[in-house]
């Protein structure tokens, strides 16, 4: 058994700390796991990604170019930029969240349409889940909540071989006391859009 995960973002996004809950469930459950980060300019709002591989033996953190079986997208951009990675049949989970880069902002490149964007990833993918975090955070009242939802849809997933439990456990054992019952409800609520939709 193995599965290779592309969790990517933009810096302040909790990409890092979603993929370190994720290896924790997994380590868990007594898989093998290996993980690497890129950073780029994150703490300037650029890029970040992090490869997660589980297995019962797993030699190398990086995926290779169209191995991925799963990207995660915190936002429409950086999925869309992480598609090379994917696999033929690969499944794509995105927050329908999107940041305009900067060279967009200020005016030196042409704004593409996030909608232009969604019709990319589903021609590269297999499976897309699109998964409105913002909104569901929105409604549990704290927008730093986003990550566990996307967190709780990854849980949802056919392709995922983690129990839920693990997942409870390793936010318990990550976040501070007082924000434990605030990110269960996130997860839940993650999980419930990808089973439902």
């Amino acid at each position: 058994m193995k599965l290779d995960l592309i969790f990517t973002g933009v810096g302040g996004q909790g990409v890092v700390v979603l993929s370190d809950i994720f290896c924790e469930a997994a380590l868990l459950e007594g898989f093998d796991v290996a993980k690497a980060e890129i950073h780029g300019m994150a703490q300037r709002g650029g890029s970040i990604s992090a490869h997660v591989r589980i297995g019962d033996k797993v030699l190398s953190p990086l995926i290779e170019t169209g191995k991925s079986d799963i990207i995660v997208g915190f936002e429409i951009l950086e999925t869309a930029r992480a598609l090379p990675m994917l696999k033929a049949k690969g499944t794509v989970l995105v927050n329908t969240k999107y940041i305009p880069p900067n060279s967009i902002t200020q005016g030196n490149a042409k704004p593409v349409k996030p909608e232009a964007l969604i019709s990319l990833i589903k021609e590269k993918a297999l499976h897309v889940h699109e998964i409105d975090g913002i909104g569901i955070a929105q409604k549990l009242g704290n927008l730093l909540v986003v990550n566990t939802v996307l967190l709780g849809a990854v849980s949802a997933l056919p392709e995922n071989p983690l129990k839920q439990d693990s997942f409870k456990q390793a936010i318990a054992s990550r976040l501070k006391e007082k924000y434990i019952n605030l990110n269960l409800q996130a997860f839940e609520l993650g999980r419930e859009s990808v089973l439902l939709s």
